[in-house]
């Protein structure tokens, strides 16, 4: 089993990765790397990439960035990194974008 790419079938537009997950399984991945939902059958980590693939990059995030986390938004993503900016008023950094390679649930979460 090898990795897959995903795009969606109405446009062809990337929306993620499949990869090899134990006992013959599938992990959905975002188009920069992120799981999505857990292992699953393959064509149940194709259709949650479908539905919510690219839904998701307009959701809001939280970033571990210093000390703590916060409120955060994508605004670039590739499979390389993402792009955050930080949108948490009371935070100092707020507005400062922040480059994150492949980043994973340790360093960036869905709020």
């Amino acid at each position: 089993m090898k990795n897959r790419t995903v795009y969606r079938a109405e446009d062809g537009e990337h929306v993620g990765y499949v990869v090899p997950a134990p006992e013959t399984r599938w992990q959905a991945l975002t188009v920069f790397g992120y799981p999505l939902g857990g292992p699953a059958a393959f064509d149940d980590s194709v259709a949650l990439l479908e539905a919510e693939g690219l839904a998701i990059l307009a959701e809001r995030w939280s970033v571990r960035h210093g000390e703590g986390w916060f409120a955060c938004r994508l605004v670039e993503t590739s499979p390389e990194a993402v792009v955050v900016r930080i949108e948490d008023f009371g935070a100092e950094d707020f507005g400062k974008h922040i480059r994150l390679e492949r980043p994973g649930p340790e360093v960036l979460k869905r709020a």
